[in-house]
């Protein structure tokens, strides 16, 4: 990193920990828990977190990931909330519950989607273990999430909604279960609000009720813990090393709705398992989102997003069915169904030659390349390979463009199409195909030649994943 950026860094991390040392000057909170009496503390770990975490994070990717300075890790749980208007209450009493009811490990950030009531005060007025970005437009719940999950430090990840009230070892108990196994890939808890088996009949009237009911209920139960094909966002677990093999929320879902069911199918194709805690209940309040919306505006953001699903997905059933066939009792991550021999870029404007696994910095003038934007946790997913020339790639592109076959031989990365029309790609030596149109053209591939093949040649490869688009990131995001 260059001398200057160090020097800005450091000085944005020493600004950071002199907040820091002045807020320990205040009281003890409930729980031991560091509450100063002022905000200043919260203020000012926020401006130099913020600060030193953007420079250090932004020219990490300029120069490549493993030269940049990223945040310490911790053996704990990143607890992330998106927040947006009419709903600081709500978000006052669900970060109430956290401290009141979390004795494990964790750390709380907070996405404001655009707020235009007084969440944004509120937010610089808390202490703690809070960290806050307050956005002046709204990024969707998806595109919120992902703020929150790139500012994260936990070994665990949590997506919770603001309008939750957490209870006694709800953590804890969702912790045990996930641990329990490494199949458990997503992991959710039972509440009063929601649709599906998550649902719990309850007959409290009250919070003090509630938490009464939840003392009961929250008894720790391995027998109670459900496999099950759908987690509905309001409060989801995983490990990091999950969220780093899968990635983002895909952010081609509006405002919310349907993102949940994306990262689930996700999961589930990566041959880990969604799982109910049903020995764990929180409160949720439900559809306060929905009412911010308007019910006019909600369902046409509705219909959007199940269109966009149907469009990226098509028959998820017989999609599922085919990749866990393939899989058997191994494990994928998203890598594996993405195709090879594209170009990509992640948050920084460098391109990348996609093959063979590595991603391969390419040099030169390459405004006329056809470019995908991948996130940066799938860029960094591909091992980084040895530099290739514009000319480099422009010469594989242009063998490619000369059909699938080469002295007889299908070529590594060409397109081919069988009689029934399905576009299959050659990778790693066998033909992986293309779910549908949408990856197609979201991998720029749409236009690139496709040689018809035989059945013969078909049956030649064995059976392989199919292939997948990428969860869409703003142009500026992750």
């Amino acid at each position: 990193m260059r001398t200057t950026t160090k020097r800005r860094v450091q000085k944005a991390m020493g600004r950071s920990r002199k907040f820091r040392k002045f807020g320990k000057l205040g009281r003890l909170g409930k729980l031991g828990k560091v509450a100063p009496q002022s905000g200043s503390y919260n203020r000012g770990y926020n401006e130099g977190f913020n600060l030193a975490y953007d420079s250090a994070h932004d020219h990490a990717y300029q120069l490549g990931w493993d030269a940049g300075i990223t945040p310490s890790k911790f053996q704990g749980t990143s607890i992330i909330i998106v927040t947006t208007n009419d709903q600081r209450q709500h978000l006052q009493n669900c970060i109430d519950s956290i401290y009141e009811y979390t004795p494990e490990p964790f750390e709380i950030i907070v996405i404001d989607n655009a707020s235009t009531d007084d969440t944004a005060q509120y937010l610089k007025s808390l202490t703690g273990k809070i960290r806050y970005r307050i956005f002046t437009s709204n990024l969707g719940f998806a595109g919120g999430t992902n703020q929150g999950l790139r500012m994260a430090r936990g070994s665990n990840l949590l997506f919770l909604n603001n309008d939750t009230i957490v209870t006694k070892d709800w953590l804890k108990n969702m912790l045990t279960c996930l641990n329990s196994n490494e199949k458990f890939g997503l992991v959710g808890p039972m509440t009063n609000y929601i649709s599906g088996e998550q649902l719990l009949q309850t007959n409290y009237t009250s919070t003090e009720e509630m938490h009464h009911f939840a003392v009961n209920f929250n008894q720790s139960n391995a027998a109670k813990w459900h496999v099950t094909t759908r987690l509905t966002g309001f409060c989801v677990l995983m490990r990091r090393e999950v969220f780093e093999r899968l990635g983002y929320l895909d952010e081609g879902f509006e405002i919310g709705n349907c993102e949940d069911d994306d990262f689930g199918l996700r999961t589930r194709m990566m041959g880990l398992e969604l799982v109910i805690a049903k020995d764990t209940f929180i409160h949720h309040v439900g559809s306060v989102s929905i009412k911010a919306l308007g019910e006019r505006r909600f369902e046409e953001v509705y219909g959007k997003n199940l269109e966009f699903y149907a469009r990226k997905w098509g028959d998820t059933h017989s999609l599922l069915d085919e990749v866990q066939q393939k899989l058997g009792s191994k494990n994928a991550a998203m890598l594996d169904f993405y195709p090879s021999h594209v170009v990509v870029r992640g948050v920084t404007p460098e391109l990348y030659w996609i093959e063979n696994g590595h991603r391969h910095p390419i040099e030169g003038e390459t405004h006329h390349f056809s470019v995908t934007r991948v996130s940066q946790v799938d860029l960094r997913n591909w091992p980084k390979g040895h530099s290739l020339s514009q000319l480099d790639v422009q010469n594989k592109l242009a063998a490619l463009a000369q059909g699938a076959y080469i002295d007889g031989h299908l070529q590594e990365g060409a397109l081919a199409r069988t009689e029934d029309n399905a576009v299959y790609q050659v990778k790693n030596g066998k033909l992986q195909r293309f779910i549908n149109e949408w990856p197609l053209r979201y991998w720029n591939l749409d236009l690139r030649h496709q040689s018809t093949i035989s059945w013969d040649d078909y049956h030649r490869f064995a059976p392989a994943l199919p292939l997948i688009a990428p969860a869409i990131i703003a142009a500026n995001n992750v």
